[in-house]
């Protein structure tokens, strides 16, 4: 039962990485044509052989077979980590992540099933049990680390708002235009808003409106206080309003908000330091205090 089980495990292994060739095989019969007919017009193409083994086969085959797992998974789901892996910077595309997952989901119950045919232990339904937990872990481990990072991610954020939001609202009372002063900010302040900053300069670079741009970044970093600047610089801009006036005011709030989310941490801290004095400090002062009259009446019971 055990061999049968790990030789299933195998074979849909084997079934995977079949459906992605075969996947990758199959394209629309239009574009192979158009493909065919522009390279035959194109002298200068130049297939690059020189890029490394891992990019040129083995990325294409982990996107293809990532793609196969989105397919599987509910709409949902796959939409909630694309959001996620947004928000995260995109460390990886979705179907490498889903990949990712998948490959994960199947080595934790491969290890148990072989750690367990080398011990000799035969199949039984705790071993079964086991493996449906080992899955799911495998499965959901690189969702709990996309949601750590995502949390990371916006700390920073946070932590970098308040000497953004003032050095923006100094160059613009300097005289300097807003999207100039959103470029002196990705040139002094690194980090993930500055990373924001830079790739929104990009696209109104190449087209894109100051509104759209600005809009993405608040969709891209999911944190409140740079949607309510967004939202503020925006409704300067129709209005006709100061725009230095509406950074000064914005830079205020987001230092009062950072002085207030340090106060409630500040009143966590008790809360947070009973668990380790109940665990550690009181035993060791009861020992203390109460030890040597333990001593002492033992020893009167004794001699008695």
């Amino acid at each position: 039962m055990l061999a049968g089980a790990a030789a299933f495990i195998t074979f849909a292994a084997v079934f995977c990485v079949c459906m992605a060739f075969a996947g990758r095989s199959r394209q629309n019969p239009v574009e192979a044509r158009v493909r065919r007919l522009a390279s035959a017009f194109d002298d200068d193409v130049v297939i690059d052989r020189g890029q490394p083994f891992v990019e040129r086969i083995v990325m294409p085959l982990l996107e293809s077979m990532g793609s196969i797992v989105a397919k599987m998974l509910p709409t949902a789901y796959v939409a909630r980590i694309r959001h996620l892996l947004t928000l995260a910077g995109q460390p990886f595309s979705l179907a490498g992540f889903l990949m990712v997952m998948a490959v994960s989901a199947f080595a934790f119950p491969t290890f148990f099933l072989a750690f367990v045919a080398m011990a000799g232990a035969s199949f039984s339904p705790t071993i079964l049990m086991v493996l449906l937990a080992l899955i799911g872990l495998g499965f959901y481990l690189p969702y709990f680390w996309l949601a750590r990072r995502v949390g990371k991610r916006q700390n920073e954020i946070l932590k970098s708002l308040p000497n953004a939001f003032d050095l923006v609202s100094t160059c613009v009372e300097a005289g300097l235009g807003l999207d100039a002063a959103f470029a002196k900010v990705t040139e002094k302040l690194a980090g993930p808003f500055g990373d924001e900053l830079r790739q929104a300069l990009r696209e109104m670079a190449m087209g894109q409106s100051r509104r759209d741009a600005l809009l993405d970044v608040g969709e891209r970093t999911g944190v409140s206080e740079v949607v309510t600047f967004v939202n503020a610089i925006i409704h300067a801009e129709v209005t006709g309003s100061s725009i230095a006036d509406v950074l000064r005011v914005q830079s205020d709030q987001i230092r009062i908000k950072r002085r207030q989310r340090v106060e409630q941490t500040a009143q966590r801290i008790p809360i947070w330091m009973t668990f380790p004095l109940v665990l550690f400090l009181l035993p060791s002062l009861f020992i203390v205090l109460l030890g040597p009259a333990g001593i002492q009446v033992y020893d009167s019971l004794v001699t008695k």
